[in-house]
Parts: structure tokens; C-alpha cells; sequence
């Protein structure tokens, strides 16, 4: 038997490479330059300590355990980008403004008007006064 066989034998029912292994992995490569010029050895104990729980997700046989945790840790990751590509709409919008109302929370897209203006939030129907310094 040749090793690619028994390689594919082993990992027959366990878990694998996931998003979270990626993650873990790619946590544990930078802790590790960081460690190349602090030279800590409670950092390296950590790094250690990343590394080891990675391999023990990929060989692991608890497969809804593991599914779970990697769909926790997409959801943030998507969470993350979503929040990214608002930011970058909000940035590209040179024609409004974006404010928070200061009763429910509820952010509004307004024209952007230089000067103080009084507006109607759209969700509680209470009235605030907004500042909008470039026109």
C-alpha cells in the first residue's frame, strides 16, 4: 500500500480543513513573526498551543462539533466583510451624508447640505437637529 492511500484510509471519517483551520493556522503564523522580535516564551506557548488545537479539529471525528464551530466563525467573518463594504459604500457617496438618530439608533442617509438642518427620523417620528460641515 502507498502512503497516499493509507493517508486517505486515516482521514476517512474525520473532520478536515475547514475555514476555522485557516483562521487558527493563519493566527498562529503571525503570533509567531510578532514572536520572532518579542522573544517571549509564554507567546510561543501559545502559538503552540493554536497549532495543536488546529490539528486536533482536523483529525477529529466529531463532525457536527466541528461543523458548528466553523459556521460560528463564518458568520462573523461575513459579518466583518458586510460591515467593510458599507464603509466603503458610505466613503463612495459624496452626495449624502450618513447620521445616527439619537433616540432609536436608526441610521439615516440624508442630502448632503451644508449648515444646520432639522430632520424627521423616518422609524420613532421624532425630530432632530443635524450639522453637516461639507457641501
Amino acid at each position: 500500500m502507498n502512503f497516499r492511500y493509507r493517508l486517505m484510509q486515516f482521514m476517512s471519517g474525520r473532520y478536515g480543513v475547514d475555514n476555522l483551520f485557516y483562521v487558527l493556522f493563519g493566527g498562529a503564523m503571525a503570533l509567531s513573526v510578532i514572536n520572532i522580535f518579542a522573544r517571549s516564551v509564554i507567546l510561543q506557548l501559545i502559538v503552540y498551543a493554536i497549532i495543536i488545537f488546529a490539528f486536533f479539529r482536523f483529525i477529529s471525528r466529531n463532525i457536527s462539533a466541528r461543523a458548528r464551530e466553523n459556521q460560528y466563525v463564518n458568520g462573523v467573518i461575513n459579518k466583518i466583510i458586510a460591515a467593510r463594504n458599507i464603509r466603503r459604500q458610505r466613503r463612495a457617496d459624496f452626495t449624502h451624508i450618513y447620521k445616527k438618530c439619537p433616540y432609536c439608533g436608526a441610521v439615516l442617509r440624508l442630502p448632503r447640505k451644508k449648515g444646520k438642518h432639522t430632520t424627521i427620523c423616518p422609524k420613532c417620528s421624532k425630530s432632530f437637529r443635524v450639522r453637516v460641515f461639507k457641501g
